[in-house]
């Protein structure tokens, strides 16, 4: 195992859109936040940027939104690389040729995912409690430091959902550009048309919620969404799935996802 997760890194280690991506999830997670210390949003707002963005419990949720994001960008796009690339320099026919097997290149893909995921929930955590512990104005008890906790491994099945997503896409189109178009468009357009669009108008009901990455997306949703839910479900409407929900239906289409990687892999011309 550690043999193809060594190899996997020596491929994306000296790859500069990987540094860049990388980079780009280690500064912009937690710089985003701080664009709330220049916000101002009234007193009739829902939320204080200057205060829930930066302190316990509430960092945990709103820092977790802009991971969300990150993960979806940096994230999905290094899953759907690092796959495009092998077939564009064609390293995955001579890894075969030179006695890899598909079984072991796959898992190779996976480890990968796995660790990467991991390490960037981490950096998640990490930033949650530094952020938080850096802006206490006050007493403050354990209790309220992790009651959000939960989120840490919510945003590594997100994450790996995003991944395990690219990872189809890439292995499905197998030209970088286009599936980086495919992972956007799927993403912003063609599921969002299926649910409003399509599923709404046909089935006005809560499974409209339970497209793939609705559900990943639902795992660190907008905080604010909460409020706005609450006065949807007045009127037997859901905006967003419980943690519960989110987090079933993301392990089923992670699963799958990463299934038919596996049998588009095995049955794919080098």
């Amino acid at each position: 195992m550690f043999h193809l997760l060594k190899l996997e890194w020596l491929k994306q280690k000296d790859y500069i859109l990987f540094k860049i991506l990388a980079i780009a999830y280690l500064v912009l997670l937690p710089a985003a936040l701080f664009v709330g210390k220049k916000m101002d949003v009234g007193n009739g707002a829902p939320f204080n940027p200057k205060v829930d963005f930066f302190q316990f419990p509430t960092v945990w949720a709103w820092l977790g939104y802009i991971g969300n994001w990150m993960s979806f960008f940096v994230l999905g796009f290094l899953a759907v690389l690092m796959v495009t690339n092998e077939y564009s320099n064609r390293t995955l026919r001579q890894n075969v040729i030179t006695g890899l097997q598909r079984e072991e290149f796959f898992k190779s893909k996976l480890v990968f995912m796995v660790v990467a995921a991991s390490v960037a929930t981490f950096y998640y955590g990490l930033c949650a409690v530094v952020i938080g512990l850096l802006h206490v104005d006050d007493t403050l008890y354990f209790s309220t430091v992790f009651k959000n906790v939960d989120m840490v491994p919510r945003f590594w099945l997100m994450t790996m959902g995003y991944m395990s997503f690219g990872l189809l896409i890439g292995l499905l189109i197998k030209r970088t550009g286009i599936a980086l178009f495919l992972y956007l468009a799927y993403s912003m357009v063609i599921e969002t048309i299926l649910r409003w669009v399509v599923h709404l108008y046909f089935f006005k009901n809560i499974s409209m919620n339970f497209y793939p990455l609705n559900a990943m997306e639902d795992l660190a949703p907008l905080p604010v969404a909460d409020f706005a839910d609450s006065l949807l479900k007045a009127h037997g409407f859901r905006l967003l799935l419980t943690p519960m929900e989110a987090g079933i239906t993301t392990v089923i289409y992670t699963s799958l996802f990463l299934f038919f990687s596996y049998k588009r892999l095995k049955n794919s011309d080098l």
